[in-house]
């Protein structure tokens, strides 16, 4: 049924500006979601409701113990050594039988609600242990203070999010990957968040499930109630609250407007765009959640780019669920959706974009690891994970063309050691008569600045380069690319983060190794045009980003966006940068023929906006 217009109001049409950090339009009622914050209910339940709230307990108690042993396997060792003590330390009083029967008691005989009985209960602990003359005993006072806010939150999140109507718009301060798959089960139409960046952890998941999602609209979001009308543009990067009928009739026919019959004709076709002078450009898509596949189904694009495993992998958040045998069945779920074209299936970055989105240390954006995760985790520990992924890749290869890519390569010396595991499970597999296809092409990331360096040295050992922007950026710039002060820095359109793509580029050139841009920034608009004139051939983008760049590469004349390249390298920084690739986007390319899926005008924010 066709949502009728917004009723008119005495609230003056207000406009909040933002980063769009995944595409597409929302229009429906704001719902402040706060998973974080207490539940205050001190009034008795009902006796009809005392069975229900201790369910609600045990459900919450098996939430908790779930989040602890994904940060035990997938957290940094960065983190401390004396930080699996303390995970062990919590999950012992999760399980203690005495704390959680006192719990219930109170549950049952006073009628308390869970929150309410899980604080009277722990606060009574933690008054004993004060009160101990074992200095030992005091210290696990802290312990029952995490262990309260770990209960309290995964009682809290469930209630926040069974609450959200289907046509709400979540606005928040900010949502991490959890939060997200918790209330996409509720089906809201868009999510706005205060804080956080268009190349978060949050933003990649939310592109993975479709979810128009605003980031970074600060302090002014404040102005926004639950059951105001609004308009998420994910694709502009603006919130419009009690928009006039007029908006919302703009909006709608956006929303309506089809596909050119040009672009049907070549998604139809499986052919590469090209750009106005000829020049052929492979378009591949990046994968992180199983629902994604469904997107790409009949008429997949040019295969898929990147397939970040630990999201598609531990989507439901249980570390062990990456068994070889269940690897297997996926990696062959994912090489017959890529097609002809295959998939490239990054190995498991854990500690890093692969901490998985139901990792409880994804609770704080923020802390990333400068120490033991990707390929430095997976060397240093083979038999865990990096043994039976390479098997269960050398399985599914029968059945697809996959490729492997190895995250966070430092040195040389990483890729020979993978190489040489690779050689010895294939030949393991053999000798135990396991069919399989030992053709597996191995790529690098380009990630961490000493590697693009050195990218010569490693077009003896690879296949093809993979250019991760999201981390190199972060890492050259030496700024969190998540929430935080300074997460507006983080861009990859920096001179100096251009200059390393290039330096790859080159090296790839004349070494007849393919190159390739998989971070969020090659489904940037603006970014397009500067990448293409950089002398990348290969872009992967999310696959609700798939038809705007599509039409943007189909609207560049290739000599001319190698003329912007050039000029962008001589500017100082990144806002300088988007200034004059969006002047060259109004100057080359026509609106009407660079409008994105929905109809929005793709060219992009300016850059005062971002």
């Amino acid at each position: 049924m066709e949502e009728s217009p917004p009723e008119s109001t005495s609230h003056d049409e207000l406009v909040i500006s933002g980063t769009g950090a995944a595409p597409g339009i929302a229009m429906g009622t704001a719902y402040r979601y706060d998973a974080s914050a207490p539940d205050r209910r001190r009034a008795p339940i009902s006796p009809d409701e005392v069975d229900a709230e201790v369910d609600r307990l045990a459900n919450a108690v098996q939430r908790a113990e779930q989040e602890l042993e994904t940060v035990r396997t997938l957290a940094p060792d960065a983190l401390g050594a004396d930080t699996d003590a303390i995970f062990e330390a919590q999950a012992l009083m999760l399980r203690d039988e005495e704390v959680l029967r006192a719990i219930r008691q109170r549950i049952r005989a006073r009628k308390e609600p869970a929150a309410a009985a899980v604080r009277t209960v722990l606060a009574a602990h933690r008054e004993r242990l004060d009160d101990s003359d074992d200095a030992h005993l005091r210290t696990g006072a802290d312990d029952l203070v995490e262990l309260e806010r770990r209960l309290l939150r995964a009682l809290r999140r469930r209630a926040a999010a069974a609450h959200i109507d289907t046509q709400s718009v979540v606005v928040a301060q900010e949502l991490t990957p959890t939060d997200l798959l918790r209330v996409r089960r509720q089906g809201p139409l868009g999510a706005v968040t205060a804080r956080g960046g268009p190349t978060s952890h949050a933003a990649i998941v939310a592109k993975a499930l479709g979810l128009p999602l605003l980031v970074g609209a600060g302090e002014t979001l404040e102005a926004v109630s639950s059951g105001d009308r609004v308009v998420v543009d994910g694709t502009e990067g603006r919130l419009i609250a009690h928009p006039h009928p007029a908006t919302v009739e703009d909006y709608r026919q956006r929303e309506t407007e089809a596909p050119s019959p040009t672009e049907r004709e070549e998604e139809r076709a499986g052919r590469p765009p090209r750009t106005t002078d000829g020049h052929a450009v492979t378009l591949r898509v990046n994968v992180g959640l199983e629902a994604e596949l469904d997107l790409l189904r009949p008429d997949p694009p040019g295969g898929i780019g990147l397939l970040r495993t630990e999201l598609f992998l531990l989507a439901d958040g249980d570390p062990h669920a990456v068994d070889e045998e269940r690897q297997v069945e996926a990696y062959r779920e994912v090489a017959e959706a890529a097609g002809e074209e295959g998939a490239t299936i990054r190995l498991l970055d854990l500690g890093g974009d692969g901490r998985g989105p139901r990792h409880a240390a994804a609770e704080h954006e923020g802390s990333r690891s400068l120490g033991e995760r990707g390929l430095r985790r997976l060397l240093n520990r083979p038999d865990e994970h990096l043994r039976p992924q390479l098997r269960a890749l050398l399985r599914a290869n029968r059945q697809g063309e996959l490729r492997v890519l190895l995250p966070m390569v430092t040195d040389v010396t990483e890729v020979r050691r993978v190489r040489r595991i690779l050689d010895e499970e294939s030949a393991r597999l053999a000798e135990n008569g396991v069919p399989h296809d030992p053709t597996l092409p191995l790529g690098a990331m380009v990630e961490v600045p000493a590697m693009a360096l050195q990218a010569p040295a490693f077009t003896e050992f690879v296949d093809f380069f993979s250019v991760g922007t999201n981390d190199l950026t972060q890492y050259v710039l030496a700024v969190d690319r998540a929430a935080g002060p300074v997460g507006a820095r983080h861009d990859a359109l920096h001179p100096a983060v251009l200059g390393l793509i290039l330096r790859v580029v080159e090296t790839g050139r004349m070494s007849g190794c393919p190159v390739e841009v998989c971070g969020e920034i090659a489904g940037d608009v603006q970014a397009v045009p500067v990448l293409l004139g950089l002398g990348v051939d290969t872009l992967s983008v999310s696959p609700q980003s798939l038809p705007t760049v599509r039409r943007v590469v189909r609207a560049i004349e290739y000599d001319a966006a190698k003329g912007l390249a050039r000029d962008v390298l001589q500017e100082d920084d990144a806002p300088a940068v988007r200034r004059r690739a969006r002047t060259w986007i109004d100057t080359h390319l026509p609106p009407a023929e660079t409008a994105g899926s929905g109809g929005a005008d793709v060219r992009g924010p300016d850059a005062s906006d971002r």
